[in-house]
């Protein structure tokens, strides 16, 4: 195992104490008892996620039967994956396979104990991903991982309250124009015109909107990320009125409640819903009593759009032989099938990665057509492909604190500096053990 994976172990805030090394590289090839190359793979999907993965996965060993036999398990959720991921670095029992979240991207990166997956040959049309998708998941011209499960943020709206208070979706093409309609909503109606819970991810979408870079210099695209931008004067205005809002009760406040932002939507309590692509499932599942739609996120410039969210698979090298990281390729090459992500969204509502999977898709309603069209037309840009540091997932937690302080009254400049600071400590804790 790579010293740099270890001092990366201690970085995170999902650290497992007392590591130990282990053997790197190469390792025994387990086989089923009809001689199947066995794949173990860690995920974290969960509902109908969770249902889609183990059709897939049993697709595919149907498909290679005597061959390779992919035997999935849950590990909880994201966060408590990584951290039995790093734990098992104690007992050298690593996964070949692992489902990890956008957040975790940089990381593993960094750590060296994956393959990177277009490594493994030009047997797969890397082509074929959707531009904006690839554009996340590579480093240095090279894509890392397979996308799997793939989501963005987008506006979900109801119609109605739209209409009564004289507006179109038209009027929310821009940050502002998003913003002045949830005044005007509540001006109309007297109901809040606006929810979103407060997670970091959106405050990173609001910065891709308006077209700023999250960290600098520029994402840490080419070069190691050293701090966050979270000061600048177009940050501190936009969550400057983001505040007069809340406290003017223009924006609904779930705290950082995804299912109370939905809630509030689907009770007509707030007019319009920054959500993600994967909440489309949840929303026609209820079957609203209003009209709604989804539209596009906003975007302030032709280089602004939404950063991809979700998850990836990463083919694991530490431990496993050559035969096994075969057997894994394989599996990857499946998901990452046109008819395979076709599969994943039209049952789950996580969007395709390829673009002939979008290509092929038919009979779509018009919220599906709306999230499909905006995945496709995302630029693909350093805007778009997030901030590049294995230090997000902790750095998050700083400016979250911050939109939650800021929705209950404080001082957005405040919480925003504090945040800055917080955030960029983590960066450069985080590059002091990388040797970034």
């Amino acid at each position: 195992m790579s010293k740099k994976f270890f001092a990366l172990a201690t970085a995170t805030i999902l650290t497992a104490s007392s590591l130990t090394a282990c053997g790197g590289g190469g390792g025994d090839t387990t086989t089923a008892a009809d001689g199947a190359v066995v794949v173990d793979f860690w995920h974290s999907a969960s509902g109908a996620a969770a249902t889609t993965l183990e059709e897939i996965v049993s697709d595919f060993n149907a498909e290679h039967q005597g061959e390779i036999e992919v035997q999935a398990s849950y590990q909880g959720g994201y966060e408590d994956a990584i951290a039995k991921f790093i734990a098992s670095v104690q007992t050298g029992d690593l996964p070949a396979l692992l489902q990890a979240s956008d957040v975790q991207t940089a990381y593993l990166r960094d750590s060296g104990v994956a393959e990177p997956a277009q490594d493994f040959g030009d047997d797969y049309d890397w082509d074929n991903l959707v531009d904006v998708v690839a554009n996340y998941y590579t480093f240095e011209d090279k894509v890392y991982s397979m996308p799997f499960m793939v989501s963005q943020p987008a506006i979900y709206v109801n119609d109605t309250a739209l209409a009564e208070a004289g507006l179109s979706h038209a009027d929310l093409e821009t940050v502002e124009g998003l913003l002045d309609a949830a005044e005007k909503v509540h001006e109309t109606t007297g109901r809040p015109g606006l929810t979103f819970h407060q997670s970091g991810w959106y405050m990173e979408q609001f910065q891709s909107m308006t077209d700023q870079f999250l960290c600098t210099p520029e994402n840490g695209v080419d070069e190691a990320a050293t701090e966050f931008n979270l000061t600048s004067d177009e940050t501190v205005k936009l969550w400057e009125r983001i505040g007069d809002l809340y406290s003017a009760g223009v924006i609904h406040n779930p705290g950082n409640d995804g299912s109370a932002a939905t809630g509030a939507f689907l009770s007509e309590q707030a007019a319009i819903q920054l959500n993600s692509s994967g909440n489309y499932g949840n929303i026609t599942e209820a079957n609203p009593s209003f009209d709604w739609s989804i539209i596009a996120l906003p975007r302030d410039t032709d280089e602004a759009g939404a950063v991809p969210g979700g998850n990836s698979l990463w083919a694991i090298k530490e431990g496993h032989s050559k035969e096994t990281q075969e057997a894994v390729w394989e599996f990857m090459k499946y998901v990452g099938s046109d008819e395979v992500q076709q599969k994943i969204f039209e049952e789950t509502g996580y969007l395709p990665t390829t673009n002939g999977a979008n290509d092929a898709l038919a009979g779509l309603t018009e919220q599906q057509q709306a999230l499909v069209d905006q995945l496709q037309n995302t630029p693909s840009n350093k805007i778009t492909a997030g901030c590049k540091t294995g230090a997000l997932n902790a750095a998050r937690q700083s400016y979250q604190a911050a939109m939650s302080s800021i929705a209950n009254g404080s001082n957005p400049a405040t919480a925003l500096e504090e945040a800055q600071q917080g955030a960029s400590n983590e960066i450069e804790s985080y590059n002091k053990r990388a040797g970034n």
